[in-house]
């Protein structure tokens, strides 16, 4: 079922607080995010046990197994489970914006979260699913949301952007709003948009497929695209962002989380992503990103003055062109960028890009009740909303590891197991 089941333990839990509690048996709780089973639980490890190496270990030894219910854990020096408990919950719910919010000019298509079918899971909140947009027709689809506090602010941006920049043949557009409700007849709230599924996985995941002198020139014109006629700095080329179409092959850009005003984010620097995301793609050398994930300028002339790209044995470019013409290609480019009065390579803010989008800034967080005050945050605990008796956007699924479900069963984008009844024919 996809990202998970060869999962980094890294990549699938998160560790969010770590806190000294002294007492009969000293030791340490620890709040952990579940990224496969999208839940937060709390776990206690004995005095001397901190480190993230442990808890992670605990957790993908127990986790799977837990009723949903249970929200705490502790675990012994020899990772042994003494205890669960269901209180004590510590996850939030964050703030979701109403459809409205996103601009009532745009006439955005939606599609709700309970008629979305789970297929995939691509990563972390990033899943493969599919909707019926009508009777009989299935799309596939990716479907981005977020879960945490953290990703509010974020997800406003890239949604505002994506959903405003026009038609482009290199850059993957948005699809659908997703929506949900957590009442019937209450409000709508955007959890998550939905984009469309193209298959065979971005440059990072295809190592076998060819990286043509076309797809470097289409990487580059989608780049000017974005920041010389939209006002649009990606802020996060790479090659975990680039696909290649099967159908067309056309390579298409995607994710926009790290997108940015043009100019007004110096480490958010396209035109340096793209200089080492080339060099990584032809060589498979990944020491600029290990050393500064936001391509710094050092990193960028020192990959621009090596004599020779070094192509690796495994990387398959386009037959009867050597890495010396798509250096050719790609130096012609920087300098077309330099020549053309454009700074970017510098951070410095431009002139208004001709058709430069924009988007309204974040709404209002609603009011949360802190200790008796009413403050207006990006998230509240569940805990809290459940005591007060609000209802709240659940999310929880089944693990990775109880996948695929039996037969006749299918399980829902909102992470509820459902019969898979079949369309009646006409």
């Amino acid at each position: 079922m996809g990202y998970f089941e060869e999962y980094d333990l890294d990549s699938r839990f998160k560790s969010v607080f770590t806190s000294w509690h002294p007492g009969k048996e000293d030791g340490y709780y620890h709040i952990v995010i579940d990224w496969d089973q999208r839940r937060t639980i709390s776990v206690y490890t004995p005095e001397g046990q901190h480190d993230e190496e442990f808890i992670f270990e605990a957790l993908e030894e127990f986790m799977d197994d837990l009723p949903p219910y249970i929200a705490r854990i502790a675990v012994s020096n020899d990772l042994e489970l003494l205890s669960t408990a269901s209180d004590r919950d510590m996850t939030k719910i964050p703030f979701y914006p109403s459809p409205a919010d996103f601009s009532p000019k745009l006439q955005v298509p939606k599609v709700y979260r309970s008629q979305m079918t789970e297929i995939e899971r691509l990563g972390l909140q990033v899943d493969h699913t599919t909707y019926e947009p009508t009777p009989g027709e299935t799309r596939h689809v990716v479907f981005k949301y977020y879960t945490n506090e953290g990703n509010v602010s974020m997800f406003w941006r890239e949604v505002n952007c994506t959903l405003r920049i026009p038609s482009h043949p290199n850059i993957v557009p948005l699809d659908r709003l997703v929506i949900d409700s957590v009442t019937a007849s209450g409000p709508e709230m955007v959890v998550g948009f939905t984009t469309p599924f193209i298959a065979g996985g971005t440059i990072a995941d295809n190592v076998s497929r060819i990286f043509r002198l076309e797809h470097l020139r289409q990487l580059t014109t989608a780049i000017d695209y974005l920041n010389l006629s939209l006002g649009v700095a990606h802020g996060d080329i790479s090659i975990w962002n680039l696909l290649i179409d099967p159908e067309t092959d056309r390579l298409k850009l995607f994710d926009f989380n790290l997108c940015a005003k043009f100019g007004h984010e110096e480490n958010r620097n396209d035109v340096k992503l793209a200089i080492i995301t080339v060099f990584e793609i032809i060589t498979r050398d990944h020491r600029f990103r290990e050393e500064d994930y936001y391509a710094d300028e050092l990193a960028v002339s020192t990959a621009l003055q090596m004599e020779d790209w070094e192509q690796h044995p495994d990387v398959r470019l386009e037959e009867g062109v050597t890495v010396s013409e798509y250096r050719r290609v790609l130096d012609d480019w920087v300098q077309s960028r330099k020549q053309g009065g454009n700074k970017e390579l510098q951070g410095s803010e431009q002139a208004p890009a001709p058709g430069a989008i924009d988007w309204p800034p974040m709404p209002e967080f609603s009011p949360v009740d802190c200790s008796g005050t009413m403050l207006r945050r990006p998230g509240q605990p569940r805990r809290d909303m459940i005591k007060r008796g609000e209802p709240f956007i659940k999310w929880q699924r089944p693990p990775t590891s109880h996948l695929p479900l039996p037969a006749g069963k299918r399980l829902l984008a909102t992470g509820e197991v459902v019969d898979d009844i079949p369309q009646a024919t006409p």
